[in-house]
């Protein structure tokens, strides 16, 4: 895998972005889901940010628990919209996107459907 590939798989893209927002405060944001190597929000020709931005993580894992954590969460009153980068293929200059991924887990013990995690399991 060459390396604009991996550092695709773990790049988000974030969208529907304040123009109050700033790379510093969703540096701060996306640091909870892990460790963030770079955010870049880009700006349009006049040079005002435009409404997204891209979040570059360390660890390509930090990606989909970031994407449950933080998609939705209202930042200055517009929730935030956060999708997997869109890798483009210099090769065939067409555009891969990444499905979501959703796991399910069956025929978990009892003792993992305790009253404490009752919520958090589909059953």
């Amino acid at each position: 895998m060459g390396a604009a590939a991996a550092e695709a798989d773990r790049t988000l893209f974030v969208g529907n972005l304040e123009t109050k927002v700033t790379e510093e405060l969703l540096f701060e944001l996306f640091h909870q889901a892990g460790p963030v190597i770079k955010v870049k929000i880009p700006k349009d020709k006049d040079g005002k940010p435009k409404q997204f931005a891209f979040v570059n993580f360390k660890h390509e894992v930090s990606v989909p628990y970031a994407m449950n954590l933080l998609n939705g969460i209202k930042l200055y009153g517009r929730p935030i919209k956060i999708q997997f980068r869109s890798v483009v293929m210099p090769h065939k200059m067409s555009v891969c996107h990444i499905p979501n991924i959703m796991l399910e887990i069956q025929a978990l013990p009892p003792h993992l459907l305790a009253a404490g995690t009752k919520g958090l399991w589909i059953t």
